[in-house]
Order: structure tokens, then C-alpha cells, then sequence
């Protein structure tokens, strides 16, 4: 029956605990070697996306090396695993060979947003790959549509069930004798064939000299039977061995070397062995055989006696299996064990100073679980856990949920210096997160003044990452993103370059979040060469320190972004843009995909249909500006707009806008108009490039088409000289086609930068004919119309462009419809009619 699999896209294993769903997958995909399997054990600790996507990301990449180079993208608000990984992923699955999918023990899956991205990873999923889920019960996931497609393999209870002839050979291998047929009938109909029933009465029967009066006294439903056969299986052991037994049940996983440091156990690699070859319900985890872990039922009930029969050594075993874990180097599951163990201060101790490396892995919703599930009487007015849980909600992004503990803790006449030191810088941090700028900038005001006027201040050590510097250090670059957002460039860059020399920038993450803040103020500005400078220092020192995957490396791929687009590199633009969304959304850093989002519209695609869907809230002033100016120059180039001040506001001499207005000024003849926003413009004069080649250009096409040619060829000259040095070739395809033909007359001989612009121009701005268009095509619909001819499948496009075989589609859907053609050899025959292909 699994076999169907192989030609279909799904398949369905659901059955109770000990029906045999693992041991079928096992053998089954013991009898296909030339598939490749990829098998993941679902545990409880999937449930946090960045734990799950990490998991499946290196399960893939045991079929594929360097499967996805960057992590998942997981939204932490719903538990989802993020729209950019879901996007990527059928495209980066489609370059595998013929490959299985197995989901294990899914039943541990409780995130149903988790549960309803796993189902959208199967509904794209490429013709190569077939996926399995094993669960205990059935999910809530919509299969009806595979069912009535016929596309969909099940496997229940029914078909696992072990019948008459199935049952006696097992019980003659495991109990090296054969029974009578009506013995083996009696024992089947009371268990109802289920596996671990059987296999638990064969085990009992082994040491039995009467094994027909045993079967006709077993009875009981499922869960009656494994708690009576497991206590006839423990009371046949020997005491060493039983003893034995209840203690390794504490674990959730053991090896031989976590076995006999934790017990003093030794022979435990043996003791494993012998195990698993008499069928004690020890599953290997490994195929070396190294790791092991007991059925559950079994383990259950293992645990169970031994809580009994030893009171207080569940607590030791646990204790010791999480320093074994901690010598390791491996916190979660040391805090984990630690947990279990109701150690609750040592679990803490461990969270405020080793939390730091959870944080680097991005996996800090893990960590705020452990605190949410503590018991209330540890948590209750302890102001220490109020703040830890504070910091850990904030650096997450949790900036709502954040604020109470933190605000709790500022109030609080009891609270330290130090904690209130923390609780301000924490709060200080919220700019990625929050819509208000300038309340951002006013809490890096009072935290830098706090700390200003307590220098040297004991704080205490929360994660590793708390100390006076470190907090200094991290007011200074969170305040620097507020003044940016907020529109005021100059005093952003102040507060980032003084973070930059600060010693708590010595801190990996918070230099790297400096370096890429600053870089993405620069890129604004249009001072792309400091920019690129200070965006690849950033990335280096992330590779140096194992964190390009982590969020703090967003500011910098994003200032890559802009640059590239100000460079007038649309594919360069638009892969840094998804490497900085990679980051930016799991933590839903929604300031920064508001600049993500400006991006995308900047290179053509629509400002409501984002990569990335529509940040929530509104956008922050500098965005707004400009996405309100990139709504306007698509009217204005397409010969398609109103005046634009008769329909939107002017947004209050924002640049952007400004520009737009003056550019809609000259377009519609309206020299007067014009000249009186550019006074207005020049009562507020610049260092910023970018501002300054927008002025020049500006004045030069006021001149044109006064009829001052001079004065038009001196200002364009001056325009092209100052972004040549900063290489700003897109502010002239912004302004449009007549500055466009400005520059291709002017006199003398032309730079290799003015013809850079001239031959991007040709490409990006719609030849005339494309004015017969009711609705034009966008750069990137441009550029993928120009592939047509090559007869370039979806996915070879996809490839081509950085994005997925989606995003492709949907590209050929706008083209089609905005040429009005049924087909791509029809939209080839129009857009050579138009011009747009030669």
C-alpha cells in the first residue's frame, strides 16, 4: 500500500501508539534504496518554528549539501514558518532527486498555524517529492480534495492490525516456539491485532510454561493490555535489570556514554544492544546505533514505577543527564532536563547567562516558554523574572507583550538601578517593531540619559548580553534607527556612529546591527559607495561569528538592496531584498518590511502585493514618503495621471513627494508651479547626494523647457558628475523620459556612467508605443518578456531572477493580461508589434 506513495503526492499513516507506524516506515524504506528518504522525528519542541524549519533545512540537506544557505524564515507572531521559506522552498525541493518526505509522530504538533504551512508545503510541493505523515490522530488539515482526486494513500488502524497468520510468525520468532492456532486466534482477537499488544504477550510468554492459560485469562481494551503485559514484562526482569530499567526511563533520549557518566552503569553500549535485540521497546534513533529511546507506552510506565519505588532519584538522574548535556555545550536541553527536575532557580541561572547563545540561534521563543511554564509561585513578584521575561519578549520583537513586565519593573519603587537601567534600554529597542517613531526616538532619549547620569551602574547579567556597555551600546543603534525612520538623517547617523565606537559594539551582534543600521541610513542618503563599504563589514564579521542567518544581519542585506536599486541592478536588488526579508520577518520586524516592501514597489512590483504580503500598521514617515511618490510616478510615466497634488496630499515637504509634484509640474507645462516648489525646496539645503542630484535634475528640465538650454546643459552636468561618484543611476530613469533625452543631447563626448544610464533607460522605460497599452508592463514584466523568445521554462526563469516558479507564474499572468494575448507565443507576436522586443 505504501508503495502508492511513490507515484503520488501524499501519503497518511494514522494509529494508535503501538501499531507498528515507525517499524512499517523503517522496513519500507529498507526495500527502496535507490530512493532517497528524508525522515524527521517530530517531538513536542517542533512546535517552535525556528526549532522545525532548522530540523527540516538539515534533514534535506543530508540529500542535497547546502540545501537552503539561508535559515528559515520563520514569523514568530502566529508560530509560522514565514512566507519567504514557504516560497522558496518548492523551488529549492524541485533540484532534489526522487525524494520521501516522512513526518514521524506528527501527533506532537500542537501549533495549528505550524500544522497549516506543513499542509501548504505538501499542496506545492514538485512532482519528485512524496511526503508521509505517521500520527497517533488524524490532524486537522484539509485532505478531502486529495481524496477525491484519488491522489492520497491512508494507512489506519485496520490495515496495521496484525491477523492469524501475521501474529504467530511474530510470536515464534520472539519466543523462539510456535503456538497452536487457537491459542494465536484467542490472543489476536483480544488484542485486536495491534502490534505492541502482541509483542508485549510475546515477551510475557517467553519465560511462561503455561502459555494457553495465560491467554485465555488476558483481556482488556488497548491501554488495559499494555499496562498488564508491561507489569508482567517488568516483574519477569531481574532485579538488576529492572532496576535498571525505571532509572534509564528518565531519560528522553540516552546513549551508552550519557548512561554511564549520569549512572555509573557500565557495559551500557552492551546493555542497549541486548535490549533492542530482545524487543524491549527500545527504538534506535540513529542508524550507528548510538542513540536510543524507549517506546513510549513502555517508558510511561517505567517512569511511573519508578517514582514509586524510588522517590527523589527521577530528580537526580535529571539533574545529572543536564550537566552531562551542559559539558556539552548543549544549554536547551540541559534547561530542559532541568525543568523536569523542578531545579527552577538553576534552570534560570542557566537561562540569564548562557540564553546568549539561544538568542544567536534565533530561537528565543523557545527560551520564553520555559519561563511562561513555570509555576506561578516561582514567578509571583519576583521582579528579577519579571525583567528577565521583559528582555527575552522584546529581543524577540514581542514589544507589546514586553511592554507590561518592563513597565512593571520601571514602576516599581523595589527595582535597582541596574534593573531599571535594563528595563529602559529594552524599551528603547522598539523601533524595528513599532509604528511611532518618535516615541522610539523619546525611549532612546530617557535610556541614554539614565545611563548617562549612572555611569558604571551594576546591572544584572540577563543572557550574557545586559551589561552597562552592552546596554549603552544597544540605546545608541536602536535610537539611530528611530531618527531614520522618523526622517531625520543627520541625527540618525550621529547615534549610529557613536554605537559603532562603543564598547559594547565589541558584542558580535550588536556591531553587526550598528554597521547595517548605518549602512542602510547611508543607502537612503544615496551615499551608496559608504554604504556597500559599511554593509559587507557587517556581513563579514557575521560570517566570522557563524551568524549570517541572524536577524541582526537584515539592516545590512537591505542596504545592499538599496543600493543595488539606486545602481539600477535589478537582480542584484532583488536577491539581497530576499536575503534581508529571510530575517526581518520572523521576528516581524514590520519598520523593516515597510523598507522591504518600498523596495519591491521601487523595482516594479505593485505597492499592495508585496513579497512579502503588506506590513501591518502604518509605514513609518520616511516610507510613506516614498511609497506615496512611487504611486505617483506610476501615473506620471504612464501618461496616466492628474495632477497629483489635486489627489493626494503634499506630505508636508517630504522629498519624495516634492519631487513628484515638480516632475508633474513640468510634465503638464506648468514652469511657474514648478519653480515655486523648488524654492521651497531650496529653503532646506543638503549634504545628502541623493536630495542633491534630485534638485539638479530638477532645475536642469525647469531650464529645458523655459528654453534655457545652457542653464538646462550645466545643471544636468552637475547632476551627472555627482552621481557618477556615488554611481546613483535609477534617480534618472525616476525622473522619466524627457531628462532621459536631455541627457542623451548633451554636447561633448559622453562617460561610460552617462551611457550606463542611457542603456538601462532603454530597457526600463517603456519604448512609445507601450503608451497604447491601457495598463504597462513593470520593469520586471519587461525583463521576463525579453526571455520569452529563448523558450526558457518557468523554473529556468525562476533560476534566472532569484525568485520562486509562483512568482514567475504570476509575472505571465499580468503580462498576458496587460497584452492581451491567450498564450507566451502570442505575447511574443504583440510585444514585437509594440516594439518591446526586437
Amino acid at each position: 500500500m505504501l508503495d502508492g506513495v511513490l507515484s503520488q503526492p501524499l501519503a497518511l499513516i494514522v494509529a494508535p501508539a503501538g501499531a507498528g507506524k515507525t517499524v512499517l516506515l523503517e522496513q519500507w524504506a529498507a526495500v527502496h534504496p535507490d530512493r532517497s528518504f528524508v525522515w524527521l522525528d517530530v517531538t513536542a519542541a517542533d512546535n517552535d518554528p525556528s526549532h522545525f524549519a532548522a530540523k527540516l533545512i538539515a534533514a534535506l540537506a543530508a540529500v542535497k549539501p547546502h540545501f537552503l544557505d539561508v535559515a528559515a524564515p520563520v514569523a514568530t507572531a502566529g508560530g509560522r514558518l514565514g512566507e519567504t521559506f514557504l516560497e522558496v522552498l518548492p523551488s529549492r525541493l524541485a533540484k532534489l532527486p526522487d525524494t520521501v518526505v516522512v513526518f514521524d509522530d506528527v501527533h506532537h504538533l500542537t501549533n495549528r498555524s505550524l500544522l497549516d504551512d506543513l499542509e501548504r508545503i505538501v499542496e506545492f510541493a514538485p512532482p519528485n517529492i512524496h511526503t508521509v505523515f505517521s500520527t497517533r490522530f488524524d490532524l486537522p488539515l484539509g485532505w478531502s480534495r486529495h481524496r477525491l482526486n484519488g491522489d492520497l494513500v491512508e494507512l489506519r488502524s485496520a490495515d496495521l492490525a496484525f491477523d492469524t497468520e501475521q501474529s504467530s510468525e511474530l510470536l515464534a520468532r520472539l519466543c523462539g516456539r510456535r503456538f497452536d492456532a487457537e491459542s494465536v486466534n484467542a490472543l489476536v482477537a483480544r488484542t485486536e491485532g495491534w502490534v505492541a499488544g502482541l509483542q508485549l504477550a510475546a515477551m510475557t510468554l517467553k519465560g511462561r510454561d503455561d502459555p494457553e492459560e495465560f491467554i485465555e485469562q488476558f483481556g482488556g481494551t488497548d491501554r488495559m493490555v499494555a499496562d498488564y503485559l508491561t507489569d508482567e514484562v517488568l516483574h519477569v526482569q531481574p532485579r538488576r535489570r529492572r532496576t535498571s530499567l525505571l532509572r534509564m526511563s528518565a531519560f528522553d533520549e540516552m546513549s551508552a556514554d550519557l548512561i554511564t557518566e549520569v549512572t555509573g552503569e557500565d557495559g551500557a553500549q552492551s546493555w542497549l544492544e541486548s535490549l533492542e535485540r530482545e524487543s524491549m521497546f527500545l527504538v534506535p534513533l540513529d542508524t550507528r546505533r548510538e542513540w536510543f529511546r524507549f517506546h513510549h507506552l513502555f517508558r510511561d510506565l517505567l517512569r511511573y514505577h519508578l517514582r514509586a519505588e524510588e522517590p527523589g532519584a527521577e530528580s537526580t538522574l535529571l539533574a545529572g543527564a543536564a550537566d552531562w548535556y551542559l559539558a556539552r555545550a548543549d544549554v536547551q536541553r540541559a534547561v530542559e532536563y532541568l525543568l523536569r527536575a523542578r531545579e527552577w532557580e538553576r534552570a534560570l541561572m542557566m537561562v540569564r547567562t548562557r540564553g546568549a547563545e539561544i538568542f544567536e540561534r534565533g530561537e528565543l521563543r523557545t527560551v520564553i516558554r520555559w519561563m511562561t511554564d513555570l509555576p506561578d509561585s516561582v514567578v509571583h513578584d519576583r521582579l528579577d523574572l519579571l525583567l528577565l521575561l521583559g528582555v527575552l519578549r522584546g529581543l524577540e520583537g514581542q514589544m507589546v507583550a514586553a511592554a507590561d513586565p518592563l513597565r512593571r519593573v520601571i514602576n516599581d519603587p523595589d527595582a535597582t538601578v541596574g534593573q531599571q537601567l535594563v528595563a529602559h534600554a529594552i524599551i528603547a529597542c522598539q523601533a524595528w517593531w513599532s509604528p511611532h517613531p518618535e516615541a522610539s526616538v523619546d525611549a532612546a532619549i530617557r535610556s541614554l540619559a539614565l545611563l548617562e547620569a549612572n555611569p558604571g551602574s551594576s546591572t544584572p547579567d540577563l543572557l550574557g548580553i545586559t551589561d552597562f556597555e552592552s546596554l549603552r551600546t544597544m540605546t545608541l543603534f536602536s535610537g539611530g534607527r528611530a531618527h531614520f525612520l522618523n526622517g531625520d538623517f543627520s541625527e540618525a547617523r550621529l547615534w549610529l556612529e557613536r554605537a559603532t565606537r562603543s564598547e559594547g559594539a565589541g558584542y558580535a551582534p550588536w556591531r553587526i546591527s550598528s554597521l547595517g543600521s548605518l549602512a542602510l541610513v547611508e543607502a537612503w542618503c544615496g551615499h551608496t559607495n559608504r554604504a556597500e563599504d559599511l554593509a559587507l563589514e557587517a556581513l563579514a564579521i557575521a560570517e566570522e561569528a557563524g551568524l549570517l542567518t541572524h536577524a541582526s544581519t537584515a539592516d545590512a542585506h537591505f542596504a545592499e538592496s538599496l543600493v543595488a536599486t539606486e545602481r539600477s541592478e535589478p537582480d542584484r536588488a532583488e536577491r539581497s531584498l530576499t536575503e534581508g526579508l529571510a530575517r526581518a520577518v520572523p521576528n516581524k520586524r514590520t519598520q523593516l518590511m515597510w523598507i522591504a516592501h518600498l523596495i519591491h514597489a521601487e523595482l516594479g512590483g505593485t505597492t499592495t502585493d508585496d513579497i512579502a504580503g503588506v506590513p501591518d500598521g502604518p509605514p513609518p514617515p520616511v516610507v510613506r514618503d516614498r511609497l506615496t511618490a512611487v504611486r505617483q510616478r506610476e501615473r506620471r510615466l504612464s501618461g496616466r495621471d492628474a495632477l497629483p497634488w489635486a489627489a493626494e496630499p503634499e506630505g508636508q515637504d517630504a522629498p519624495a513627494t516634492r519631487f513628484e509634484h515638480t516632475a508633474a509640474a513640468l510634465v503638464h507645462q506648468q514652469p511657474q508651479r514648478a519653480r515655486a516648489l523648488l524654492a521651497t525646496d531650496s529653503d532646506t539645503p543638503s549634504e545628502e547626494p541623493l536630495l542633491v542630484v534630485e534638485r539638479l535634475i530638477l532645475r536642469s528640465w525647469l531650464a529645458d523647457v523655459e528654453g534655457r538650454p545652457t542653464a538646462a546643459e550645466r545643471r544636468l552636468g552637475k547632476a551627472l558628475a555627482l552621481a557618477e561618484e556615488h554611481a546613483l543611476v535609477d534617480v534618472f530613469l525616476r525622473a522619466g523620459p524627457h531628462v532621459v533625452g536631455q541627457l542623451s543631447r548633451l554636447p561633448g563626448e559622453r562617460s561610460a556612467f552617462a551611457e550606463r544610464i542611457l542603456d538601462r533607460a532603454a530597457s526600463a522605460l517603456a519604448p512609445a508605443a507601450v503608451s497604447t497599452l491601457s495598463e504597462p508592463l513593470t520593469e520586471r514584466e519587461l525583463e521576463i518578456l525579453a526571455c520569452l523568445p529563448s523558450r526558457s521554462t518557468n523554473g529556468e526563469l525562476a533560476d534566472r531572477f532569484y525568485v520562486s516558479v509562483n512568482t514567475i507564474k504570476t509575472h505571465m499572468v499580468h503580462i498576458y493580461r496587460k497584452l492581451d494575448v491567450p498564450n507566451r507565443s502570442a505575447a511574443i507576436v504583440r510585444a514585437q508589434e509594440l516594439g518591446l522586443l526586437r
